[in-house]
């Protein structure tokens, strides 16, 4: 199973060789020009990036501080609320490390994070940088419904490490064998999801009820979050360059956006990973709807969307990044189906994959099936809920050409 992600990445490192030869034959050429626009993501995504990673310190705090206990009152445990907002691979498996009162709320929450975190810490906001404004609203449509979805993909996930007996490394280690039983219950499964499932409930009545206020919230909550990780992108450049917080003002709490002694893999270097990965990722996926148009189209009318929404799961289940690049061509229907699928089912053949086979190696069946699951929930769940919506949206802009290129 971890020779699937091996696979991928060499697939990714392929197609960025051929984008850079098509890019030094003719930079306007469809597959040079996508291996361009990979580079030239990491100025957008590193905004976000860098804000929201060098805030961790006191969004962890926050969570031990506020958010922790009341998940506490319910009888989950404190490290859900760790990961429902900080992705497994940016803090979250080590803060839900600390947080928790038992390994089996410690596995719980490293599934909550590589579904529910990794969407409010990540792919919301870069989401919203990279996105067309006039698209806004179809991934806060997209956002709301995968989210209905996150207790699902969790509980699948859950329930097969629980039937299967999967046991696991017991503390945080990129070696050793998994030599842990967990006694995980269909009960403390429950229970632990419960704050998510409440969360969600409240969620699926807004959008039955109150859709227009839903999407005017969800905008208004991704303009203060994208706000607040800009000012503290901003002072961190200040104080990396200047000192003024530490020197002057007597302190600076919040975590460095540059590599340094104590870590190397900091949010530049995050986003300078990310965008080297996309200029192989942008050629695949133009490589895919190119010559593999057939298909699907084959594949996207048997799921009822059309070749580029197909195009747009596949590129989702790799990396969202890649799938977002697709967005600005799908008929709002799409848009919709494809972003509400990639809140459990991003990443599950690239970084999740990876992070995955490093630390856990024996839950990657679980957590695949747990994740495509709840991406399929998610695409069935917005079908019902959030495309009648997306397709009243649509009716009232102006008229554009064909949004499936040929």
């Amino acid at each position: 199973m971890e020779m699937i992600g091996t696979v991928i990445i060499y697939i990714i490192m392929a197609c960025a060789v051929l984008g850079a030869f098509a890019y030094i034959r003719n930079p306007e050429s469809g597959l040079g020009k996508e291996f361009q626009e990979g580079l030239y993501s990491i100025g957008p995504i590193f905004v976000p990036v860098a804000g929201i990673m060098a805030a961790i310190p006191y969004l962890s705090e926050f969570v031990s501080a506020v958010v922790g206990p009341l998940f506490m009152l319910i009888g989950a445990d404190p490290a859900i609320a760790a990961t429902t907002i900080i992705a497994i691979d940016m803090g979250g498996y080590q803060l839900a490390d600390v947080l928790a009162q038992s390994r089996e709320a410690w596995i719980i929450a490293s599934l909550v994070g590589y579904m529910a975190g990794a969407t409010i810490i990540f792919s919301i906001p870069v989401g919203l940088a990279m996105l067309k404004k006039s698209d806004h609203k179809y991934m806060a449509l997209g956002i709301m419904s995968g989210i209905l979805s996150v207790p699902l993909g969790v509980f699948i996930s859950a329930l097969l490490i629980m039937i299967g007996d999967v046991q696991v490394r017991p503390d945080i280690a990129a070696s050793g064998d998994a030599t842990l039983s967990l006694a995980l219950g269909l009960g403390s499964i429950l229970r632990n999801l419960a704050p998510l499932a409440i969360f969600c409930v409240a969620i699926a009545l807004g959008l039955r009820f109150a859709p227009n206020a839903m999407i005017r919230g969800f905008l208004w909550f991704g303009k203060i979050m994208y706000a607040g990780i800009t000012l503290v992108l901003v002072f961190s450049i200040v104080e990396y360059f200047t000192g003024l917080f530490t020197n002057v003002l007597g302190g600076w709490g919040f975590d460095p956006i540059i590599a340094d002694e104590a870590d190397q893999f900091r949010a530049l270097e995050i986003a300078g990973y990310i965008g080297i990965m996309l200029a192989g990722a942008f050629p695949m996926v133009y490589l895919i709807t190119k010559y593999l148009a057939g298909p699907m189209q084959a594949m996207g009318h048997a799921i009822g969307v059309s070749p580029r929404g197909a195009a747009g799961l596949l590129a989702a289940a790799a990396n969202v990044l890649a799938m977002y690049r697709l967005i600005g061509d799908m008929p709002a229907r799409d848009k919709v189906l494809a972003i509400a699928f990639c809140v459990c089912a991003a990443f599950s053949f690239g970084d999740h994959l990876a992070f995955a086979a490093n630390f856990q190696p024996s839950i990657i069946l679980p957590l695949l099936l747990g994740k495509l699951g709840g991406g399929v929930c998610g695409f069935v769940i917005a079908l019902w809920l959030s495309v009648p919506k997306a397709l009243e949206l649509e009716a009232q802009e102006p008229a554009t050409a064909d949004p499936q290129p040929a």
